[in-house]
């Protein structure tokens, strides 16, 4: 049997003209889909970070403070000025006293998570506890 004699299917099953750009068009999507959800991802991981060390400031600044600048009236602007983290709707700041911890201030917030066309509420909270000394 000679080459010219192989039917035109045998031939298309054996062509791998373009296979490289069909593998590339299959697997592309998938590894850019990764790339964002890692960056998206580490942008909420720092949010998280954030708003919990702006929670510390705040419980430690309530506990610690002598000089009478820390009121729980105005404990959330205080903290909401160490936050230094991606923007977070509807973020607040609440302190609570005379726990068994202390000083108590809890953060919570909400993270539009983009996911392709459409953005994902994620909420984000934070606590932090700091003796009364």
């Amino acid at each position: 049997m000679m080459p010219h004699d192989i039917s035109s299917f045998a031939r298309f099953c054996c062509d791998e003209t373009a296979a490289a750009a069909a593998e590339f068009a299959l697997v592309v999507p998938i590894f850019l889909g990764l790339i964002f959800a890692t960056i998206n991802g580490s942008i909420m991981m720092s949010a998280v970070t954030q708003m919990h060390y702006a929670a510390e400031r705040a419980a430690r600044c309530l506990s610690v403070d002598v000089g009478g600048a820390c009121t729980p009236g105005g404990i959330d602007a205080y903290a909401k000025g160490f936050y230094n983290g991606p923007a977070l709707t509807g973020m607040s700041f609440t302190p609570t006293s005379g726990v068994a911890c202390g000083n108590r201030v809890q953060g919570a917030g909400t993270y539009e998570l983009i996911s392709g066309l459409e953005f994902t509420s994620v909420p984000i909270s934070s606590e932090a506890c700091y003796p009364k000394i």
